[in-house]
């Protein structure tokens, strides 16, 4: 297994004023240049660390992650995500999903996530997207009931989602599951556009799991550390 340290260092900190994070903003000014290849290694990298955390086990899950030029590294379907090696990624177009360029291996289909990671890139400017099966992400949208949302607050964990603070009350979106992950774009899209969401950088699925993005890979990964201590943290309150 490759060394986290052999990566590039973590890009800085997005810094915004009180008012500016309605929305994901441009990506980090000054971030280190990180090779495709490097990008896909810790795409793998992180696959690892995510299912030993049980949020991609059983082969579910998914993520992405920008290329060089603009496109998104995607993770393949149906493979158990531990043991994903940089050459099994796609390179998918963020415009409508399509296949750019395919992995080595002929038998290796795209995630079902797709439609979805290329929708959140799309509104969101979202260049690294996550799919967790966790279960605390389950439990944490039953909270929602009829509602269309979950939300958090009085939580320091809060500070590590760009632009609140420990004193936000932070919503999150919660849709519902559907047969195939591929419906489930109408609503993405419709929460992606909810202003009453626009701070949020996750989307619940009821009885599914969640969706977790950033602008980059790092900021990705932060996210979805922090988002699973605020579900785990609203399933103990219960």
């Amino acid at each position: 297994m490759h060394r986290v340290g052999c990566y590039p260092p973590e890009p800085r900190q997005h810094r915004h004023h009180r008012g500016e994070a309605a929305r994901p903003g441009p990506r980090n000014e000054g971030a280190p240049v990180v090779s495709d290849r490097q990008t896909k290694e810790l795409l793998c990298e992180l696959l690892r660390v995510f299912y030993t955390k049980g949020w991609v086990s059983g082969t579910g899950g998914g993520i992405c992650g920008p290329t060089d030029d603009g496109h998104l590294f995607l993770a393949p379907t149906g493979v158990h995500k531990e043991r994903i090696q940089p050459d099994d990624f796609f390179v998918v177009s963020p415009t409508d999903g399509s296949v750019v360029v395919p992995a080595v291996d002929p038998s290796l289909r795209p995630s079902e996530c797709n439609t979805i990671f290329c929708t959140a890139a799309r509104i969101r400017d979202a260049r690294s997207v996550m799919h967790s099966h966790a279960l605390s992400s389950v439990l944490a949208a039953d909270r929602a009931g009829e509602d269309d949302h979950v939300a958090f607050e009085r939580l320091e964990m809060l500070k590590g989602i760009r632009g609140l603070t420990n004193r936000d009350r932070h919503l999150v979106p919660v849709i519902r599951n559907t047969p195939r992950e591929s419906e489930l774009v109408d609503q993405v899209d419709a929460v992606l556009k909810d202003d009453r969401f626009a701070a949020s950088f996750a989307i619940l699925v009821a009885d599914h799991g969640a969706y977790i993005w950033g602008d980059d890979v790092w900021e990705a990964k932060r996210h979805t550390e922090v988002y699973h201590f605020l579900f785990e943290a609203a399933v103990a309150r219960r």
